[in-house]
């Protein structure tokens, strides 16, 4: 059972359809924004210390919003293992394999190559103590899905120019994420979601800044206004709002659902690559987005606006734990 939620608590422990929608719309749309803001804060500044300096400025805000709601942060030792097993696989692996492998590849191309956590997401989480079978329909969808990342990739070729190996990191980075999403959503933390992210945002914040640092980051530091802006974007934009969203998805919806944002944001990255960086969008790419689109219409029902009055939901807190 989880604690009870105190006066002023949060809005994250209950479910509701609007909430869901807006959650899955946050993730959707701003991680896929956040694949080109990516690409330009590490080809701006030395990534290690920029993508640590992010995490840690929305660590700050939803500790500070967290301690001004009166949420409780999380008190067992356990729950501090599950955080740090999730910051370094989500965080430091995921994300630092990412932001190195940006400095090489187009923002779209990588976001293709992760759309793969789609998978990986659905495939573990059929395991563990809140295991959720997988249906034929949902397969259906998510082979659907993989196809139409195929022909987005297919667009860039597979030659010396496509850069394979810095793509193989980027695949490496995509399995990271989603191991520390299982592990997030096994921890059955009773602490609030918002409480729960600001510490793994700040743990893995942390690790980064000290590998960037370690790494000699500082002395390669420069005031770049677009890397500065870049970062003030992803810590307010992509880590605060967008790994609540993250978490409230996680303890609110099935992994093969929450993995459907793997599908959607090659599509918002593919724009985005295009309007902020002039990376190439042709007829292939836009093929392959119908086709993501298809089999994420596939695999449940997604609808992001509400039709009449959105119903509440009587899914408790206590019947499902991040």
């Amino acid at each position: 059972m989880s604690e009870p939620t105190p006066a002023g608590g949060s809005l994250l422990l209950t479910r509701t359809r609007r909430k869901t929608r807006l959650a899955f719309a946050t993730i959707y749309i701003a991680w896929g924004v956040s694949y080109a803001v990516n690409r330009i804060m590490a080809l701006s500044l030395p990534p290690l210390l920029a993508a640590g300096s992010r995490f840690l400025l929305a660590a700050c805000f939803l500790l500070a919003v967290a301690r001004w709601r009166g949420l409780p942060l999380p008190r067992g030792r356990r729950d501090w293992w599950f955080l740090l097993a999730a910051a370094v696989l989500g965080i430091v692996l995921s994300n630092g394999l990412s932001v190195f492998s940006l400095q090489h590849i187009a923002s779209n191309q990588a976001a293709l190559i992760t759309a793969s956590a789609a998978f990986w997401i659905a495939w573990l989480g059929m395991y563990g103590r809140r295991a959720t079978p997988v249906s034929a329909r949902t397969w259906a969808g998510l082979v659907i899905g993989f196809v139409g990342v195929a022909l987005l990739v297919s667009a860039r070729g597979f030659g010396a120019q496509a850069q394979i190996g810095w793509q193989l990191l980027m695949l490496v980075s995509a399995l990271c994420w989603a191991l520390a999403s299982m592990v997030i959503r096994e921890s059955h933390s009773a602490s609030d979601p918002l409480a729960f992210t600001a510490c793994y945002l700040l743990i893995g914040g942390s690790i980064m800044l000290a590998l960037g640092f370690a790494h000699g980051d500082a002395a390669r530091w420069n005031w770049s206004p677009t890397g500065i802006g870049a970062i003030v974007f992803l810590a307010i934009v992509s880590s605060t709002f967008g790994f609540v969203s993250y978490a409230y998805l996680l303890r609110h919806e099935s992994p093969s659902r929450v993995g459907t944002y793997a599908y959607v944001n090659p599509l918002v990255a593919v724009f985005c690559g295009w309007l902020l960086l002039n990376e190439r969008l042709d007829a292939v790419q836009l093929l392959g987005s119908a086709v993501i689109f298809a089999g994420v219409l596939l695999v449940g029902d997604l609808r992001l606006l509400p039709r009449g009055s959105a119903v509440p939901d009587t899914t408790s807190a206590s019947e499902s734990h991040l």
